[in-house]
């Protein structure tokens, strides 16, 4: 796992992790919370963050103990080798469908906003041969682009903010837990489901960090930065459209685009905006992808990726895509309202299951000196 391109620096893994944790969420998380709790979405946002860090740690320190090892593999000497099996199918389908997911997302942003007349079929087939280039390549090229990715995400976030200053009304998102204490707690389980992939995303890509010592403050920075990039637009976001113009929108994040502007001078600045956005989103679904494949090899017991598997991957890619994703409103329902019942016991069941598992390994080992 840790030769030739499949190596990634701290800095890069870090950035990976940013770019998982806002563009998706930003998208399709803002209208979902929104209709959730309203203006309290944000405070939603800011639990998940809270829900997801313990299982962050769990996830480096259970790798830890398998030095070179993903999750795919050492699960099989944690639960034995079918279950084990069963577990890395299991994952490398969730990877699959969570970047399937990324990728309807960033084409009905691109589709349903600046290319309306452009089939979904097309925008599609260009972006998933970006993404089967990115798991060619590996995780070092993935990490590269992510370090630019995260400058533009920078630079994103410095003009939303410039571009809002004057539309900003604070009373927008008072008073605080206008819901409810408990409405806000269940809907964070809906933000859980943009960013609890995180933990095992970290899982997966531990044995090719070059620095296994300061991992865990790497994912945690990456995890808090990215989590601050999203809440943050949440509140403006808020503060500009007010709750209900939030709730009411598939894409609100779009609307809230096209809604600003930095001068008079500068028309179609969401062209711009979405320009910037892009390069997390295109990490994010290939880093998804990447982690599917190799989830899909390790399983098979498959040594070396080769051509063949590659396009195989990315037409089994594009089929599922297009299923789930060229009807808008079967693909919102299915975000909002079936995925949390996949995603949510994979993203946190996953790392407790492999903790009992590992802590009764080694209580058995302990008993038998």
């Amino acid at each position: 796992m840790s030769k030739g391109k499949e190596l990634i620096n701290n800095k890069q893994f870090r950035n990976i992790l940013i770019c998982i944790m806002w563009p998706a969420t930003i998208n399709y998380g803002s209208g979902i919370l929104a209709r959730q709790v309203g203006r309290d979405m944000w405070i939603s946002g800011i639990i998940s963050l809270l829900t997801v860090l313990p299982f962050i740690i769990i996830a480096i320190r259970i790798g830890q103990n398998f030095p070179g090892k993903t999750i795919v593999e050492y699960s099989t000497d944690l639960l034995g080798r079918v279950l084990g099996k069963v577990l890395g199918f299991v994952l490398a389908i969730y990877f699959f469908i969570a970047a399937s997911s990324s990728i309807t997302m960033y084409v009905h942003h691109l589709t349903g906003f600046l290319l309306p007349q452009t089939p979904f079929l097309v925008v599609t087939l260009l972006h998933v041969f970006i993404i089967c280039y990115l798991v060619w390549e590996g995780p070092e090229v993935i990490g590269r682009i992510s370090v630019f990715a995260f400058v533009m995400a920078v630079i994103f976030y410095l003009l939303v903010f410039m571009a809002s200053l004057s539309e900003i009304n604070i009373d927008r998102i008072l008073p605080v837990f206008d819901s409810g204490v408990m409405p806000v707690f269940k809907a964070s389980m809906d933000s859980d489901t943009f960013i609890g992939i995180s933990q095992i995303l970290v899982a997966m890509l531990l044995p090719i960090v070059s620095d296994k010592k300061k991992a865990l403050g790497a994912a945690v920075s990456g995890l808090f930065i990215g989590s601050f990039f999203f809440i943050f637009y949440f509140v403006v976001e808020l503060m500009v459209m007010g709750p209900q113009v939030v709730a009411m929108m598939r894409i609100a994040s779009m609307d809230f685009v096209r809604s600003i502007q930095i001068t008079q001078y500068l028309h179609r600045f969401e062209s711009f905006m979405v320009a910037l956005w892009y390069w997390s989103i295109m990490i994010q679904a290939g880093i998804l992808a990447f982690c599917s494949f190799k989830a899909f090899m390790q399983t098979a017991g498959i040594k070396k990726k080769n051509p063949f598997l590659i396009i195989t991957f990315g037409l089994m890619l594009i089929i599922f895509t297009y299923y789930i994703g060229n009807n808008d409103v079967f693909f919102l329902q299915l975000r909002e309202h079936v995925w949390k019942y996949f995603s949510i016991p994979v993203d946190f069941g996953v790392p407790l299951l492999l903790l009992l598992a590992l802590g009764v390994k080694k209580i058995i080992i302990y008993t038998k000196k």
